[in-house]
């Protein structure tokens, strides 16, 4: 079995800084310190990959598991720890580990200029066209979005990395990243409600370059996949994000959802 995390203290990324709010920053899970028995997973939220600004509260759970090649474990919703929201789970002695994470959908409100510097850092500008016109539409929009997350923990000669999990919107990796060394390619696909999103944007990055941003974005084709570069050894993120008029426009005049996925690539 390879052990895919274990890092003190992680904490992730933003796409823009310097909106400074909740809905510019990425979230995240990894598995901490652990014993033979008891594996700490952590969740956590911040700027720069790996470095951890504030914890996700437990009440905004709304699916927390941990997955294995002998089924599935509900885990409870954790403790605040420092900036890491932290729970614990049995540590089994051999094979794949992978834990998720989904947020229930939150709402927020954001006035033109921050919209538009969010939709532009996203590269998102036609996702909402002709409904949102940057210098042109003056009103503040409303969203409502969601965030979930997937973290390999641990790995060994099974499938349970590359399953899909059932999340909303969801990175599913093709192969098992521990099978993989700088210099390869990660085959990934991008699901909402299981069915592949075309276009969606997919942004890459580790904790030992580019500060702990972005190294790569990509794309998406026709059957929601693309490729990863794993360019160096380390611990490794790849998020997306799709935002959406809403279906229901008494809620909100958009939605979005944000997936993410960790691993480590050995060198």
């Amino acid at each position: 079995m390879i052990e895919i995390f274990r890092y003190e203290g992680w904490g992730w990324i933003s796409f823009a800084a310097s909106l400074g709010v909740f809905l510019g920053h990425n979230f995240w899970v990894v598995g901490g310190s652990r014993s033979k028995k008891v594996l700490r997973i952590e969740a956590h939220v911040g700027h720069h990959f790996p470095h951890s600004e504030s914890a996700i509260p437990p009440e905004r759970i709304a699916d927390f598991r941990l997955l294995s090649a002998s089924g599935e474990t509900v885990l409870d919703q954790g403790k605040i720890e420092g900036t890491a929201l932290v729970a614990e789970a049995a540590h089994v002695s051999n094979g794949t580990q992978m834990t998720v994470l989904s947020l229930h959908p939150r709402a927020i409100t954001l006035e033109e200029k921050t919209f538009t510097k969010y939709i532009q850092e996203e590269d998102a500008l036609v996702s909402v066209t002709p409904d949102f016109l940057p210098g042109v539409t003056t009103t503040a929009q409303h969203e409502i979005y969601s965030k979930y997350a997937k973290a390999i923990l641990t790995t060994g000669d099974d499938d349970v990395a590359c399953r899909v999990v059932g999340q909303k919107m969801e990175i599913v990796p093709e192969l098992n990243p521990a099978t993989l060394r700088p210099g390869a390619r990660l085959p990934i696909r991008v699901l909402l409600d299981g069915k592949p999103v075309a276009g969606a944007r997919v942004s890459s990055g580790c904790d030992c370059s580019h500060a702990g941003g972005y190294i790569a974005h990509t794309r998406t084709d026709t059957q929601g996949r693309a490729q990863i570069q794993l360019s160096v050894g380390g611990y490794w993120f790849v998020r997306s994000h799709l935002i959406r008029r809403h279906l229901d426009p008494t809620v909100a005049q958009w939605e979005s959802f944000w997936p993410s996925l960790t691993f480590r690539v050995d060198d």
